[in-house]
């Protein structure tokens, strides 16, 4: 794997958290408790980072450089990641949320079509600098499945990955309680009781839809298996 600058780390991270900030920012700003749980969870993604690195999923090391999260058997998982995955994935998604009505009102059932080929195109344009340019981590695959030094099935896997979570938090989004005293089956919900309820949707939407996909892409690499050897443990 080739050294990343400690330059190049640095501004990296610094990025990751101006964007992660600005996130914050903006949803926090909506007071929907929805869009924070799902906020929340795009962050804590970093635990399926952790798993998507292993041998038998993505097979990736990073720099040496990243400041950790923790360690485990020579295996590290930086804490830009998690601020990465919530302006990669949940500020996106959030904001497609948000202005769900005037999408489906335009576009119509083209529009499901269009956030797929956004978030998939999105891919190599963020990813291939890292990896190429920056070194800031490297897949080990073979040649025939890498674009840039990325794996290119990563490409329709960040479309399925948006697209799963911008549905899974639409869903949510109608089931969510105003955050106000409702009657639900006779008993009154309070108002306190109705933010937490749609926090919670807004974490389960998240989560649920990347359990989802990983799913779906485990059938691809149980049938490709496209790997490399790596000095990574697991």
């Amino acid at each position: 794997m080739p050294a990343a600058s400690v330059l190049a780390v640095r501004l990296f991270e610094a990025g990751c958290l101006l964007l992660w900030l600005a996130g914050l920012w903006w949803i926090v700003r909506t007071r929907n408790p929805l869009y924070l749980g799902a906020y929340t969870a795009s962050a804590l993604l970093v635990l399926f980072d952790w798993i998507f690195n292993s041998k038998w999923f993505f097979r990736v090391d990073y720099s040496s450089h990243l400041i950790r999260l923790w360690r485990i058997e020579g295996a590290t998982q930086p804490i830009a990641l998690a601020m990465n995955y919530a302006f990669y994935f949940g500020a996106p998604v959030v904001l497609l949320v948000h202005f769900r009505r005037q999408i489906d009102q335009r576009l119509g059932r083209a529009g499901w079509l269009l956030v797929f080929l956004l978030s998939a195109a999105a891919l190599p344009v963020f990813e291939i600098p890292m990896v190429r340019l920056l070194h800031l981590w490297h897949y080990y695959q073979r040649p025939a499945f890498l674009l840039g030094g990325v794996p290119w099935s990563n490409i329709w896997y960040s479309g399925l990955l948006t697209t799963s979570c911008y549905g899974a938090l639409r869903l949510a989004a109608r089931w969510a309680p105003a955050v106000r005293p409702v009657v639900v089956a006779g008993p009154v919900l309070a108002g306190r009781e109705s933010w937490w309820q749609s926090f919670a949707l807004g974490v389960a939407a998240i989560w649920s839809a990347f359990y989802f996909s990983m799913l779906i892409q485990l059938i691809w690499y149980g049938a490709t298996q496209p790997w490399v050897p790596t000095r990574r443990p697991f």
